[in-house]
């Protein structure tokens, strides 16, 4: 049996750290994921180039593939096992994992606003017509058939804990 808990939320809520900090704290699949970036010192991701990206999609080695910010981002199929997976996507790939696993639920990780134009803008990526435009798109509503959300606004210990305690509670629901 596979359970699927899909991590979403805008570039810069906090997913990466959240999911490099937990790894070994939770019994689970931290599923990897293809991109078409360099990935920076957050994330844990198999670097493609566009060429072998776009080979492995006709191929359909990818179970769900999406394209954000002028990169493309895939799972594989094969990286999904028995027991519990744990994959950061984006909103719009949620469906994708629904129509084919019985037990998804889709977390939603959040921070106010202000927290996230000023943790964008750290990073150095964009300039802030940029950040602004992309803060905007990410208050598009998530459509999921079990969603839950999880405020990340809060010390990174007090994060770390809170969110260990929801996957588990999710791990263990039947």
């Amino acid at each position: 049996m596979k359970k699927i808990i899909l991590i979403v939320g805008a570039s810069g809520v906090g997913k990466d750290t959240i999911l490099r900090t937990i790894e070994d704290k939770i019994n689970a699949n931290f599923v990897k994921r293809y991109i078409t970036r360099v990935p920076d010192s957050n994330e844990s991701n198999f670097y493609l180039d566009i060429d072998a990206f776009k080979t492995l999609k006709e191929k359909e080695y990818f179970i769900s593939s999406w394209e954000a910010h002028g990169n493309f981002y895939a799972i594989a199929r094969d990286h999904i096992k028995d027991g519990v997976n744990i994959i950061s996507i984006s909103r719009g790939a949620i469906e994708d994992f629904e129509n084919v696993f019985d037990d998804v639920t889709t977390v939603y990780i959040t921070i106010p606003k202000e927290l996230l134009i000023k943790r964008l803008h750290s990073r150095g990526r964009e300039n802030m017509d940029q950040i602004i435009q992309r803060v905007d798109r990410s208050n598009q509503k998530i459509v999921a058939k079990k969603l839950v959300e999880f405020d990340n606004s809060s010390r990174i210990e007090t994060s770390i804990e809170n969110f260990i305690s929801l996957i588990l509670s999710i791990q263990n629901e039947k």
